[in-house]
């Protein structure tokens, strides 16, 4: 009986150390797959990373306008008081007119000094404010005018803008150009080397950016507003950019 209880226990110590071996042969053998997997999958991947450009021009159907006051007095009071008597007067015609996003640009008050023999000397004050609003071109031309014979004394800017439908529209023309623009780019490359592209491995969007047309300076139209000079448009570029990272 001692001698078969002893064969017994000698058996049970002896499993567990079988068993541990047994465990990290499983588990050497998993690792060995996934490394296996992973080499095989990445085996001979070459990419070739292009941008394309892609870009579309839209017609401005409306102006952005600022217009000032600009007064000088003697006193601060009588300053700002013409000021406000002309800047009601224009307000009230603009609204007449029925512009949009009529708002109130700036307004200020500073002391006037000539200098003379190297010393300074208050005069007066001068007063100015300004606002800005959006409006139809074909009604720029006749709003400046009617919003100069209101008070108004100062162009300070007028620059032409799209839509936001129209731009939104532009944009994922842009983006498409730009994609088949980053395309063919790969497809040249690739052809004369002798390869063929097989696949798209990611792909990147650029930010879109919207080129406005150049403001015009205050100076040309404060000479052509006598002459009622039509208020002519330009158009906006919308720009594009895609890149592509392309398995070959």
């Amino acid at each position: 009986m001692r001698s078969f209880s002893a064969i017994a226990l000698t058996i049970a110590l002896a499993m567990p150390t079988m068993a541990a071996i047994a465990y990290p042969l499983q588990a050497q053998e998993a690792t060995s797959q996934m490394s296996s997997g992973k080499s095989q999958n990445g085996k001979n991947e070459r990419f070739l990373t292009v941008t394309g450009r892609g870009e579309r021009a839209v017609k401005t159907t409306k102006a952005r306008i600022q217009l000032g006051i600009n007064v000088e007095a003697k006193t601060a009071i009588a300053v700002q008081a013409e000021v406000a008597r002309k800047a009601n007067s224009l307000v009230a015609k603009l609204q007449q007119l029925n512009v949009e996003q009529l708002q109130t640009s700036s307004l200020q008050l500073n002391p006037k000094y000539v200098y003379e023999n190297n010393r300074q000397t208050q005069t007066g004050f001068i007063g100015q404010t300004s606002v800005s609003f959006v409006v139809a071109i074909p009604q720029a031309g006749a709003t400046i005018d009617a919003a100069v014979n209101a008070g108004a004394n100062q162009v300070d800017q007028i620059s032409f803008i799209a839509t936001d439908v129209e731009l939104n529209a532009a944009k994922q023309l842009a983006l498409q150009d730009a994609v088949k623009d980053a395309q063919a780019q790969g497809n040249s490359v690739l052809s004369v080397l002798g390869f063929n592209a097989k696949s798209i491995d990611s792909i990147v969007i650029g930010e879109s950016a919207i080129a406005y047309p150049v403001p015009q300076p205050r100076e040309a139209f404060l000479a052509k507003a006598d002459a009622s000079t039509p208020i002519l448009g330009g158009e906006q570029k919308v720009n594009a950019a895609v890149t592509l990272k392309i398995s070959y």
